[in-house]
């Protein structure tokens, strides 16, 4: 028997399609075209069966059997997938390890070590199975990765996100210059294997299609391990190739006074990446804790997304990047988890550590008499951040983010009482038990999605899918 075209899903629908702006659609309905991956329609309140609903929405002759009904039950919402805008999957090999040393220690006792191993291909493919298969668990249906300067490695690290079926970005690193005699390369060396690379993820398709699942994109470590003449040349094939690009930027006091010493002739550290043609709306950058007016401005300037690893950042006292100041001044800024400066591969861990860091730097201006940091990010503030605000940063929110009309079905079923389920159930709950009548619900599951920002766990997430595909089910 042929398999049903569309798919209609019935029950509470939960986005957020602007920062602090947390959308419920109690009794919704929403349709998915299977042939496309993308959301054909959305009923706020209707009785229609749902082939009826299809029909409306698609002008097609669609018969009952052509439509798949998914009905969610009182403890489940269907949202949008979660969005990690930054993470290193061969990290996932020394996961936990060295939080103890700041980030340049680290790199060199760590990070450098563990990464030149990845020549190995069986190994790239043990630990780059089990990375990408606890990123899907956590609801993470896109991810800006970083690979190693291996290419095979890099072309092992593309195929397994691929047949996982998760929407990415892959970048093969470069890194020709202060680094390690073990765990460097040439810069012809790294600027070819990189264009061989983006050739090989992409075959035949477009940079530019919204519907490709995996996308190469440039990767530069970060500036101090790149010479000038590796930053143009990655500059370039952005640009030839219409690419993203993805680094790091001001994540330590030691790292920025490192990165200017490489480059004496450039008033900031965002001004070696603009030199290089490598600020733009498709570039992604890490941490940006210790952001100068300059530094700032350019971000500003030149529409680059930012990057926010609360996680890293604790762990290896790198600071606290204040996402207010980002927010205020026009730019994108999502989550990443930053695994493995970041101890957790898990987009609801980073919510609570943003959460956390914005109540910190409140709390530090505050006791120290320092011009306000504004109001700490709540819940809705923060799974925009996890879902639309990555996906802005990743130059998708025009495909994914929220649920709307035409925009890519990634998304995921939460079950908030699923075994093991961390969030209580309503009975022990009164606050949210007392808004469980018709005319309150929406406000019930308010509270119920701020429990799910602030306590769930991949045991909530009974399903996800990507492209109208389902990718991973409890």
């Amino acid at each position: 028997m042929a398999r049903p075209v569309y798919a209609v899903f019935r029950g509470c629908l939960a986005d957020t399609p602007a920062m602090g702006t947390l959308r419920i659609r109690a009794r919704a309905a929403l349709g998915v075209d299977r042939r496309s991956g993308r959301i054909v329609g959305v009923a706020t309140e209707s009785d229609a069966a749902p082939a009826q609903l299809v029909r409306e929405w698609t002008g097609e002759p669609v018969g009952d059997g052509d439509v798949e009904t998914t009905d969610l039950g009182a403890d489940q919402l269907l949202m949008p997938g979660l969005v990690d805008t930054h993470t290193h999957a061969p990290q996932f090999a020394f996961l936990g390890l060295g939080h103890d040393l700041p980030l340049m220690e680290w790199l060199e006792t760590y990070t450098f070590r563990h990464e030149s191993q990845f020549q190995d291909a069986d190994l790239a493919r043990t630990i780059y199975a089990d990375a990408v298969r606890r990123m899907v668990r956590g609801g993470c249906t896109m991810a800006a990765y970083y690979g190693t300067i291996h290419l095979e490695a890099c072309c092992i690290l593309a195929e397994t996100i691929r047949d996982a079926g998760q929407r990415a970005y892959v970048g093969k690193v470069c890194m020709d210059q202060n680094a390690p005699d073990y765990y460097s390369e040439t810069t012809d060396e790294s600027l070819q294997a990189t264009e061989a690379f983006v050739h090989a993820v992409l075959g035949g398709q477009s940079a530019a299609d919204d519907g490709v699942l995996v996308r190469p994109i440039i990767t530069p470590r970060f500036a101090p391990t790149c010479s000038a003449r590796c930053l143009h040349g990655l500059g370039r094939l952005a640009r030839d190739h219409q690419l993203p690009i993805q680094s790091h930027l001001c994540e330590s006091p030691a790292e920025v006074a490192f990165a200017k010493e490489c480059f004496p002739d450039c008033v900031s550290y965002s001004a070696i990446y603009h030199a290089a043609g490598l600020f733009g709306p498709r570039t992604i950058m890490a941490h940006c804790v210790h952001m100068s007016d300059d530094d700032m401005r350019l971000v500003r300037e030149c529409g680059v997304g930012v990057s926010h690893c609360p996680n890293s950042n604790f762990s290896l006292s790198s600071g606290v990047a204040d996402v207010r100041r980002f927010v205020d001044q026009g730019i994108p800024v999502g989550l990443g988890t930053d695994v493995s400066g970041g101890y957790a591969p898990s987009l609801l861990d980073a919510m609570r550590m943003a959460a956390a860091a914005s109540r910190t730097l409140v709390a530090a201006r505050r006791d120290s008499a320092q011009p306000a940091a504004g109001s700490p990010l709540d819940a809705a503030e923060l799974l925009f951040l996890a879902t639309q605000g990555g996906a802005r940063v990743m130059g998708m929110q025009a495909s994914i983010g929220t649920l709307d009309e035409g925009k890519l079905f990634d998304a995921l079923v939460v079950d908030f009482a699923a075994p093991g389920s961390p969030v209580p159930p309503p009975s022990v709950t009164p606050a949210v038990l007392r808004h469980q009548q018709a005319d309150e619900l929406e406000q019930a599951w308010r509270l119920r999605i701020e429990q799910f920002v602030f306590l769930a766990d991949d045991r909530n997430i009974a399903r996800v899918y990507v492209g109208g595909r389902l990718i991973h089910a409890l």
